[in-house]
């Protein structure tokens, strides 16, 4: 199964990805599996919710084209989004 964007009455694209390890395995680019699966044979089992939560976010955002396109013009600085700062304040720690 692959990650597939989404996109309901031409608005922003989302992505439907099921939350299993198969899944986000799937999504992922080829050259970040060998890490997600470095990660998931070193975590403890009290952690494994934060790798499969950290590394599914991932598998969304890089399966979706108009996010990595919007975060191509944020590096690019020719994003017209709002840094995340200027809306909760500078002590916002992501």
């Amino acid at each position: 199964m692959t990650a597939q964007p989404i996109a309901p009455n031409g608005g922003a694209s989302r992505v439907h990805l099921p939350r299993t390890i198969r899944a986000i395995r799937a999504a992922l680019p080829a050259d970040r599996r060998a890490e997600f699966e470095v990660e998931l044979d070193d975590v403890e089992a009290g952690g494994l919710a934060v790798v499969v939560t950290k590394w599914w976010t991932r598998a969304v955002v890089w399966s979706d084209p108009a996010t990595m396109a919007e975060l191509e013009s944020v590096r690019a600085g020719t994003s017209h989004a709002v840094p995340i700062e200027d809306v909760l304040g500078a002590g916002w720690r992501g």
